[in-house]
């Protein structure tokens, strides 16, 4: 009675079932808080497994030989049993002798919420190819908003033990950060847009950051970006390269219209 009887050491029977409103990755225990538990992975054999639609629960077992995993994409809710988690016949067989419990995490994944994060980047000089004489500071501000379609390429790149969403906002946010300072950066001279004119081409520079951003974030954090919303590209127009540059177009123009004329 002692092995089955204490609910804080795995329970007699669980309800495996994540009811967070918001997460992305999501830890089951069967006590409900980590490290509260010796056995907090113990797993009672026929103990109920509920996976909500737009969820995928992930059972990660200790092998001799690595880690092995089990995906089960909801709705699902059934007995865990052999017959749904082949390799459980295995574990149980020859690490438990047929009992219960066996050790193994579990985790949930929301496949169906939207992750929002909102970036703002502070003034960086871009340069018109131009006129490298004049910096002009611009700072880009806005949303990406993205999910995760592939749960086993993301777990490829990212822990599971301690998953925090907002670790993982502000793990992705510095990658957004130096992502977008690099292509806009580059838009002058990559796709002849003056410095002048960018705060007029928000939405072209919002499409090529997106091109560029999208794979990035897939390649690095196994996400799949949904879309982004570059809310504001904003020119110092304060600082003294933007002035001069501001001139110096103007003065050309003029000779070019002189010149035509």
């Amino acid at each position: 009675m002692g092995l089955f009887g204490n609910k804080k050491e795995g329970g007699m029977m669980d309800v495996i079932r994540c009811d967070e409103q918001e997460y992305l990755v999501w830890k089951w225990r069967p006590s409900g808080e980590a490290n509260t538990t010796k056995k907090e992975n113990a797993i009672r054999y026929g103990s109920s497994l509920r996976v909500k639609d737009g969820e995928m629960a992930v059972f990660v077992y200790k092998q001799e030989d690595g880690p092995n995993q089990d995906f089960i994409e909801g709705p699902h809710d059934q007995t865990i049993k052999t017959a749904n988690f082949p390799v459980l016949s295995k574990i149980v067989g020859l690490g438990f002798g047929g009992a219960s419990p066996f050790q193994a995490e579990i985790y949930f994944i929301n496949l169906a919420g939207n992750i929002q994060i909102r970036f703002g980047i502070p003034y960086f000089d871009v340069f018109d190819p131009r006129f490298m004489d004049f910096a002009v500071p611009i700072a880009v501000r806005g949303t990406i908003t993205f999910n995760v379609t592939d749960p086993q390429g993301f777990i490829k790149l990212n822990r599971l033990i301690n998953f925090e969403l907002d670790d993982f906002k502000k793990q992705i946010k510095d990658a957004i950060t130096k992502y977008i300072k690099g292509v806009v950066t580059n838009i002058p001279s990559d796709n002849q847009i003056p410095v002048l004119q960018m705060e007029r081409k928000v939405l072209e520079i919002n499409d090529l950051v997106a091109k560029y951003l999208a794979p990035r974030l897939k390649e690095d954090f196994g996400v799949n970006m949904k879309g982004l919303d570059i809310a504001d590209l904003e020119v110092d127009k304060e600082a003294d390269g933007y002035a001069e540059l501001r001139k110096v177009t103007a003065e050309q123009t003029t000779k070019t219209v002189e010149a035509q004329n």
